[in-house]
């Protein structure tokens, strides 16, 4: 009977955030059927710039995340309410405050009741090289991951890619698209605009400077690239995050 109280008070839910404190970088939180807070880790309560851990308690997304980003946490969170499909290991890119980006790894669920009805979802995001120490154990990407990472501003070949991974340009192809859920192309893209989210926060270079810097083709390319991975133009991205 103390065990039931213990479960329908919320306190394992609480009790389990607690251990993800002290997994840096770690993001964990579950939402009840209205895409309400019911718990989360101290992680969270920093990201959204929370006065106090009882402040998220009930809220929203809407509450502390802009709008053109909030639509597509949303959407994903109503897909797997409809559902009930989870979201596993999507690689991206996830905000860590003050306009800063770090490439994470998002797991989302659907949470069931005891008639087996969706009443939620909890999902954890957590830092992405911990996916590529994984990677490099065991898959053969882990050296095309750490040319891509350190050679990002260059035209990388695709076919160097595949030759560093030591697989057919097919496997190769299939491998990371079933690893990251994006072509390395894309992912390249990525990596361009994770360094121009820190360039635009931390420097005065124009957009064109930040543009070159980051191996876009030019100012337009880079514009475009970043308001669709970022969900929002360089401008004001800058007015909003700048140090």
């Amino acid at each position: 009977m103390q065990d039931d109280r213990f479960f329908q008070n919320n306190h394992v839910e609480n009790h389990l955030a607690t251990i993800f404190d002290h997994l840096p970088g770690f993001i964990y939180f579950v939402k009840d059927r209205n895409l309400r807070y019911v718990a989360y880790n101290q992680r969270l309560c920093e990201i959204f710039a929370a006065q106090s851990p009882e402040e998220i308690l009930g809220k929203k997304d809407d509450d502390y995340i802009p709008q053109h980003i909030m639509e597509d946490i949303r959407k994903d969170d109503l897909e797997i309410l409809g559902t009930g499909i989870s979201i596993i290991n999507r690689v991206e890119l996830v905000p860590r405050g003050n306009g800063f980006v770090d490439w994470s790894t998002t797991t989302k669920k659907p949470l069931f009741n005891q008639s087996q009805q969706i009443c939620g979802i909890i999902g954890i995001t957590r830092p992405f090289d911990q996916g590529t120490t994984s990677l490099s154990k065991n898959e053969e990407l882990g050296p095309a991951l750490q040319l891509l990472h350190h050679s990002f501003r260059e035209n990388i070949p695709i076919t160097m890619l595949a030759h560093t991974a030591n697989l057919s340009l097919s496997s190769f192809l299939r491998k990371f698209k079933s690893c990251f859920n994006m072509t390395p192309k894309e992912y390249l893209r990525h990596l361009r605009v994770q360094e121009a989210c820190h360039l635009i926060v931390r420097t005065t270079q124009t957009f064109a400077q930040i543009s070159h810097h980051c191996g876009f083709a030019d100012q337009a390319h880079f514009s475009r690239e970043f308001s669709r991975i970022m969900k929002e133009p360089p401008k004001s991205y800058r007015a909003r995050y700048r140090l």
